[in-house]
């Protein structure tokens, strides 16, 4: 089933590609963007939905702008996300993903993502390990912030969401020996599975995200936590992972 939704993700990532190629965005009104980006996640949800139905039609499917597709009782259902991170994307930045992750039963089973620029392709399946272009990738052993790396996401407006997060990454700018913020939840989460970075800090995680990248994450050997040291996380979540020797530290508030 991974390699199915692997062929599905792969394809629409080629289509993203093409259509980001041929779209002008210099002379394009604002108008012509939303509507453009619409198109490509609107469009290539359906066209991965439609290519994993052919194979596994007694399958329910659920994605993040068509909704649910299917009622059958007791089968896996397919929940799909074509552009995680929509603000990347909107204006260009490399840094997003595909999703394809298959639940059953409330759990993750199967996991894709796909940075269709770069072509980093992330797998996983319960019991069975992560995978980075078919290579078994585990998370690092680094055990000071002073030699880690520790991705972040932050919320956007002036909330109380926002103002909490701001004080955390505060509290690690002193610790940590870089913080970065490439936008997207989900890469984010494989990049700590695959020891780019050593842990990550990161805001509003939707269920897409951190079913399928948890997934992973957990496969790679990655401990995943709400902020307030809850290990019971539920999306949208305030989100610490990290390899085991880290995850004290980043969840530390002094």
């Amino acid at each position: 089933m991974v390699n199915l939704a692997l062929r599905a993700a792969r394809n629409a990532g080629q289509d993203l590609v093409r259509r980001l190629d041929r779209f002008d965005s210099y002379k394009s009104t604002d108008q012509e963007k939303a509507k453009f980006v619409a198109d490509c996640t609107i469009g290539l949800e359906k066209g991965i939905i439609f290519e994993l139905k052919k194979a596994l039609p007694e399958h329910n499917f659920y994605g993040r702008e068509t909704g649910q597709n299917g009622e059958q009782a007791n089968q896996p259902v397919w929940q799909v996300c074509v552009i995680d991170d929509i603000s990347n994307f909107r204006v260009g930045i490399p840094s997003f993903a595909i999703i394809v992750c298959c639940m059953q039963n409330g759990k993750a089973e199967h996991s894709v993502i796909l940075n269709p620029i770069n072509g980093d392709e992330f797998t996983a399946s319960r019991g069975r390990g992560a995978q980075l272009n078919n290579r078994r990738i585990r998370t690092g052993n680094v055990n000071s912030l002073s030699d880690a790396i520790v991705g972040y996401t932050q919320p956007m407006g002036n909330n109380e969401a926002a103002f909490d997060q701001l004080q955390r990454l505060q509290r690690l700018m002193s610790k940590s020996f870089d913080l970065r913020n490439i936008g997207s939840n989900a890469l984010s989460i494989c990049y700590v599975a695959a020891d780019r970075f050593q842990g990550a800090l990161l805001s509003n995680v939707d269920e897409f995200a951190l079913n399928a990248a948890g997934l992973l994450a957990s496969e790679a050997g990655c401990l995943l936590s709400e902020v307030s040291g809850q290990p019971l996380l539920r999306a949208p979540a305030n989100l610490v992972v990290s390899n085991p020797r880290l995850l004290k530290a980043l969840l530390a508030k002094d």
